[in-house]
């Protein structure tokens, strides 16, 4: 019996893991195509960017800055940071749409 609820908190822990990263690329594309279509696109004439294009566009850039080099541990458990990845990146995506918003009224 409890080989089957260790399996099933792997399977549950998989599939928190992968509703994260789905999350987090939602709105990480989301926001960047937005504040593509409002800066990038009238100053530079460049055509916008779906929320897929969006997305991609940043994992490309993602890939060229190279992997994080530091050497320190972070002493969350994977739960915890599993938590903080998908709690604070709409937080922060949201954050930036807004400055950004302000931005596009100011100006």
């Amino acid at each position: 019996m409890t080989a089957g609820i260790a399996a099933s908190a792997v399977l549950g822990g998989f599939a928190a893991l992968l509703l994260s990263f789905v999350w987090v690329a939602a709105w990480s594309g989301f926001t960047l195509s937005v504040l593509w279509g409002w800066f990038v696109v009238p100053m530079f004439g460049l055509p916008a960017l779906s929320v897929a294009q969006a997305y991609g566009f940043a994992l490309v850039v993602r890939a060229a800055k190279g992997l994080d080099t530091r050497t320190e541990k972070n002493p969350d458990s994977f739960g915890a940071a599993l938590g903080k990845a998908f709690v604070l990146a709409p937080i922060a995506c949201g954050l930036f749409l807004l400055f950004g918003w302000v931005v596009k009224a100011w100006a």
